[in-house]
């Protein structure tokens, strides 16, 4: 059995299959199973047959399940676009025992299927080319992979690495990540900040997040405070009251921005507030009042 992966999914073209993909949503399982089977028998020439079949593993009804499951299994040749890799995450993550099985054995064959083809793809002379690569490993869920394309000389390539890292968000990339955060390019730098934020600035982390609040480029220190308002307060506090006193105006408004969560229940955070009154920026000393009110 080949199983391949394209990150465009296809719809069923030909009319009769129309018509049993319409039946797919029947409320008689009866009626569902006979059209699922009849999209079986149509094989390879019926496109978005995999995605179909991968989204039945997710049927009401067992049988439908259990047709769905047994096509994955035994079809020569499918294909699953990214709507596919969908159904077959969550049939991993919640389905029975069998359908749980096949979802897995499916996506332990497509990484390793798409492994090669992918690799190829992250060492292509065109940046496009590695950025598409990188987001078909991203969306296989393939973590390792990913982390492989974090050296690539293109910005647009580590950018992707970085916001893909972050919808995985899987413990195995936070190495990386933090790799990203010391990055040379600051661009690079505020995609690895803001996948840090997204993820919750994990301990692993927070330590490079808050080197960046003493960046050299006010866009990293600003996007640093602005994570920051995503840690935990015992993290995020005391580089935020320094930022406080940056001398680029947006770095400090952000960093108020940030610490207006914690003016309720940190003293400390009264006090540095209560300082920035006296901000020679009047759009500064507005927002503090709002933070303290």
């Amino acid at each position: 059995m080949t199983i391949t992966h394209t990150t465009e999914t296809t719809d069923i073209l030909d009319t009769g299959a129309h018509e049993d993909e319409r039946r797919l949503s029947d409320p008689d399982p009866t009626v569902r199973a006979a059209a699922l089977s009849s999209l079986i028998l149509g094989g390879e020439a019926v496109r978005g047959l995999g995605d179909t079949l991968a989204w039945a593993l997710a049927d009401a009804d067992e049988r439908v399940r259990g047709i769905a499951a047994t096509a994955l299994r035994d079809l020569p040749e499918v294909y699953l676009g990214d709507d596919g890799v969908r159904a077959l995450l969550l049939a991993v993550a919640d389905g029975e025992s069998d359908v749980r099985e096949t979802a897995g054995n499916l996506l332990r064959t497509l990484i390793e299927g798409a492994a090669e083809l992918y690799d190829q793809g992250l060492n292509d002379g065109e940046t496009q080319v590695r950025i598409q690569a990188v987001l078909g490993l991203v969306a296989l869920r393939a973590v390792t992979e990913v982390a492989h394309a974090a050296d690539d000389p293109a910005r647009e390539v580590r950018i992707a690495v970085a916001e893909g890292l972050a919808r995985l968000a899987d413990p195995a990339g936070l190495p990386v990540l933090e790799e990203l955060l010391a990055d040379h390019d600051p661009v690079v730098r505020m995609a690895a900040i803001d996948a840090a934020a997204d993820l919750g600035v994990p301990e692993p982390l927070a330590g490079r997040v808050i080197t960046s609040v003493a960046h050299t480029s006010w866009q990293v220190r600003k996007r640093a405070a602005l994570a920051l308002g995503k840690a935990d307060a015992e993290i995020a506090v005391r580089p935020l009251i320094r930022a406080l006193r940056d001398r680029i105006v947006d770095v400090r408004r952000t960093a108020v921005q940030s610490l207006e969560q914690w003016a309720g229940d940190r003293p400390e955070v009264v006090t540095a507030l209560t300082e920035s009154l006296a901000d020679p920026d009047p759009g500064v000393r507005t927002q503090v009042r709002w933070a303290l009110a």
